[in-house]
């Protein structure tokens, strides 16, 4: 039997062992939970950036640059043997778009090789390396993101933006211009029978519709930047968001019923980014954050969560579930964090901070990490502190 210990100054009641536990109990429920750490997969004087899973999450594609040129390797899913798979004298990336074939049997990615930066196909091991494009259009730098391309769900179409000059021609950027011009293009994935699918000049970042045939993608044309829906012959344009601002980013849930995206609040206004979600016709718009610089929301293979980098949040890594609730840190803290991608199984993230890549660990793939409390309240560290103290007394 527990013995009470008597607390005459204060003529508090008494405590036993049993109760003691259960406070000790109740207090380390309040606790942070603690973080996953997180993996380094490459260690080398690369910059190492925009990881993608291989399908049947084996096999982990990235770009590593020295800083003049970039090249493509693959590596298996926890670091080891990386492979390049380019030249490393020229310019061989991805940066939006998800490289890997819906079988894993090819990468698509953008080169120089040829001139101009075009979009390629090869094998994962480097071989068969097949020029699909001629026309050195589609430059990835900064203020030209969102010239992409896209794998359909059966691997036999490609999607892609190529810029546009004078009388509709595919040509050069016209890095001299404000706001350069391009459109959706369509062609089978050997390259031919390309296809142009939008005029005006004003499209880019097409993803197609998993498990469907609408494509998506950003438009000017309303005034703000929004994201449309097509079919994939162009056909059936419709408008999806109707933002107070302009929408920078987006990404389809996998079953391509509901779309996550980025809204920027609108000019002149203090600048801040939102995620939204809003199902795949228009309707039942919804905020999920408010008031922060929220951006890169990426889905998880069940469409349950919903992860994404914060500039204003004390993490640069959230997640939360996809109705916006049970926000919770992902992984260990490192501001520098972005490029977030979940395996095929959910059970892993793996991250980018421009030097090396990570794979953060997440305990339970059904469930979000548990949010738990910031602090522990004063009144319940003296608790913890007197149950202590009384414990080793009675010794």
């Amino acid at each position: 039997m527990c013995r009470n210990i008597s607390m005459r100054r204060t003529g508090e009641a008494c405590m036993n062992r049993k109760t003691i536990f259960i406070v000790l109990l109740l207090i380390a429920s309040a606790l942070p939970a603690a973080a996953a750490p997180a993996v380094q997969l490459t260690n080398d004087s690369a910059f190492n950036s925009y990881p993608f899973w291989s399908p049947d999450g084996a096999r982990i594609a990235f770009v590593s640059s020295d800083g003049v040129h970039a090249g493509i390797r693959v590596m298996e899913r926890d670091g080891q043997n990386p492979v390049p798979v380019t030249d490393d004298r020229s310019w061989n990336l991805f940066t939006e778009f998800d490289p890997w074939s819906p079988d894993g049997e090819k990468l698509l990615f953008l080169s120089d090789d040829g001139g101009g930066l075009d979009l390629w196909t090869m094998n994962p091991d480097g071989t068969g390396k097949v020029r699909l494009t001629e026309s050195g259009c589609i430059v990835p730098i900064p203020g030209l993101s969102g010239y992409g391309a896209d794998w359909s769900a059966d691997g036999r179409r490609i999607v892609y933006t190529s810029c546009l000059f004078d009388d509709a021609a595919i040509q050069e950027v016209n890095l001299s211009a404000i706001r350069t011009e391009a459109d959706i293009w369509i062609m089978d994935a050997d390259g031919g029978n390309k296809k142009q699918l939008t005029t005006g000049g004003d499209a880019r970042l097409p993803l197609w519709q998993p498990q469907g045939d609408r494509i998506a993608y950003l438009a000017d044309r309303s005034g703000n930047r929004e994201i449309w829906t097509m079919q994939s012959n162009g056909t059936g344009k419709t408008q999806v968001t109707f933002s107070e601002g302009s929408v920078s980013g987006y990404s389809w849930s996998p079953d391509g019923a509901r779309i996550a995206y980025v809204v920027a609040s609108p000019p002149g206004t203090l600048p801040e980014f939102s995620l939204w979600v809003i199902d795949s016709d228009g309707s039942g718009s919804e905020q999920l954050t408010t008031g922060n610089w929220d951006t890169s929301p990426v889905w998880s293979p069940d469409g349950t969560r919903i992860a994404f980098r914060s500039e204003s949040r004390d993490r640069a890594l959230w997640v939360m579930k996809s109705d916006g609730s049970d926000l919770a840190p992902l992984g260990p803290d490192n501001p520098a964090y972005m490029m977030h991608q979940w395996s095929p199984d959910g059970r892993t993230i793996v991250v980018s901070d421009g030097n090396d890549l990570s794979a953060i660990p997440l305990e339970d793939p059904a469930a979000p990490a548990s949010p738990g409390f910031e602090v522990v309240s004063a009144a319940g560290a003296l608790l913890l502190t007197v149950c202590l103290l009384r414990l080793r007394k009675q010794k």
